[in-house]
């Protein structure tokens, strides 16, 4: 137990520098965002309370903002992301209650299966840039600029979470 939170606090704290220090200084064509830091919400163990997930989002996201000098914007848009992950998490496990349900560990392709991961990590990150971008916007008059960021930036993060766990995949036991 110890060292699931040793490890989930050093990837917070990595992934919100990383993203405070490094990426909010990179430009990527057609003015999308890279954004890691979410990967930390996503990665939060299963058997996290509710509470301790939204409160971990909004930290996560009001550092980051403290970093990027940003009012609000991404502490709003991480808590969004977190409260769909609950969400999330809890019709999944109504609509498995007939399964083997391991609430045990942290949601990776070899827990969920790579369909459910994506379709988890889909959801989450999509709905975090959607309220990123809506609330950066502040407005439904040009609303396809917004959604052209959206869909840009949520295929960026969903990349960069696919490679992270699949380059830094836990090691399993070979007895």
């Amino acid at each position: 137990m110890q060292t699931s939170i040793w490890k989930n606090l050093i990837r917070f704290v990595f992934l919100i520098l990383l993203q405070g220090m490094v990426l909010e200084h990179i430009d990527l064509p057609g003015n999308l965002h890279c954004m890691v830091y979410p990967i930390a919400i996503l990665l939060l163990p299963l058997q996290t309370s509710a509470v301790v997930v939204l409160l971990s989002a909004f930290t996560a996201g009001l550092c980051v903002d403290l970093l990027c000098q940003v009012p609000g914007l991404n502490a709003a848009a991480a808590t969004c992301m977190a409260f769909v992950r609950v969400v999330y998490m809890r019709l999944k496990n109504r609509h498995d209650t007939g399964r083997d349900n391991d609430l045990s560990g942290t949601p990776l392709p070899s827990q969920m299966g790579w369909g459910g991961f994506v379709s988890y990590t889909l959801w989450c990150v999509f709905l975090f840039h959607l309220s990123y971008f809506m609330i950066d916007a502040f407005s439904l008059k040009n609303i396809l600029y917004p959604l052209y960021l959206t869909v840009g930036s949520s295929l960026v993060c969903i990349l960069c979470v696919v490679l992270t766990v699949t380059v830094f995949k836990p090691k399993t036991n070979t007895r």
